[in-house]
């Protein structure tokens, strides 16, 4: 009979295969995303960084990943313009995180001027945000953080019939937690 050490050499390999893996998506229900700076796109609606840390535990926040070449994208952010406008005063944030690269960057500030976005959009040209919170790169994503600092929600894409399922949850997510 042959000893068993097969099993646990291959129990050996997964765990260094494991380890040598990138980290898991922190955009998952109940984690606490992590506390980003990202610089605003030049020439948008807010100058300066976009700070998250500054929010966490303290306002809601709705993240939605875009770019420039995603149609349901540019269905999407008129949306939450008219959410953010309608409950900024109650606490909501909204940002809105550029996947565009180096190459199509310029094209952002004229799209978010022609939507009439207020809010902050910013640039990940480095992809260390998008990578932890949107890993597979998916446009749109959104993640809605509560005023506790942590992820409630979290959603792939966008069709119009989500709309008033998207303004519910997020009248919800004001509600949530606030005085």
């Amino acid at each position: 009979m042959r000893p068993l050490t097969r099993p646990f050499a291959l129990l050996s390999v997964l765990a260094l295969a494991a380890s040598f893996a990138p980290p898991l998506a922190e955009a998952r229900v109940g984690a606490r995303p992590p506390a980003f700076s990202l610089p605003s796109i030049p020439g948008g609606p807010v100058s300066g960084n976009f700070e998250m840390g500054e929010h966490l535990g303290e306002s809601p926040v709705a993240i939605v990943f875009w770019a420039t070449w995603c149609e349901p994208c540019k269905q999407q952010l008129p949306l939450y313009q008219q959410l953010y406008a309608r409950y900024q005063e109650q606490g909501l944030k909204v940002v809105a995180i550029s996947m565009d690269g180096p190459e199509t960057l310029a094209r952002t500030s004229p799209v978010v001027r022609r939507l009439g976005l207020t809010f902050p959009v910013v640039s990940d040209l480095d992809t260390a945000v998008t990578s932890r919170l949107n890993p597979r790169r998916g446009a749109p994503m959104t993640v809605w953080v509560d005023r506790a600092g942590r992820i409630v929600y979290e959603r792939e894409g966008f069709t119009l019939a989500e709309r008033n399922d998207i303004a519910r949850g997020i009248a919800a997510l004001v509600r949530r937690g606030a005085n």
